[in-house]
């Protein structure tokens, strides 16, 4: 089995506050250990109309440089897959990820991105429920919402997931994510 990395919102639209940059930095830092074999970005993109225009009044998220990957991240995106609701689970993307893990239904999924408490919580509950288990490197996530939300993403997930489906360590070598 592959190890598959979910990079979830790693666009400039959603980091702007500087404890996401610092988040970027170490994400990067991460990633350039290649420790995964395959990392997939998801790019939302807010469309007109959108239910989040409608309902929310939230409109960011719509020009280039707003969903743009972080540029210092884009390298590492084996592919990105675009969305414009919460996740990015659906049948399209579980048979991609079975292409990217050799024609097998991968066993787990690792997670790391933005926001905990609405789009990594979503996308996490969604594998858990489709039999795939999602493995949140909450090192490697944060709110834009604040600490507040990020620790009640985690909350939240310890209750949906599981909290063996957490992991707080800081990466350093394929020996920490083999562990998991």
């Amino acid at each position: 089995m592959k190890n598959i990395l979910l990079l979830i919102y790693m666009q400039n639209g959603f980091t702007k506050c500087q404890k996401i940059n610092d988040l970027v930095k170490k994400t990067k830092d991460m990633l350039s250990l290649n420790l995964f074999d395959e990392i997939v970005a998801t790019q939302f993109i807010n469309y007109d109309n959108s239910v989040y225009e409608k309902l929310m009044n939230w409109s960011s998220l719509k020009s280039n440089d707003e969903i743009a990957i972080r540029s210092e991240l884009q390298p590492y995106a084996t592919e990105v897959i675009p969305k414009s609701i919460y996740t990015c689970v659906s049948s399209n993307f579980i048979q991609r990820l079975c292409q990217l893990n050799d024609g097998k239904h991968p066993e787990k999924l690792f997670i790391a991105g933005v926001d905990t408490d609405t789009c990594v919580l979503k996308t996490a509950t969604d594998l858990f429920e489709l039999n795939i288990r999602p493995i949140v490197l909450t090192e490697y996530c944060y709110s834009n919402g604040g600490e507040e939300s990020h620790k009640a993403g985690i909350l939240c997930m310890k209750r949906l997931i599981g909290s063996k489906q957490l992991s707080d360590v800081t990466l350093t070598a394929v020996s920490d994510i083999s562990s998991l």
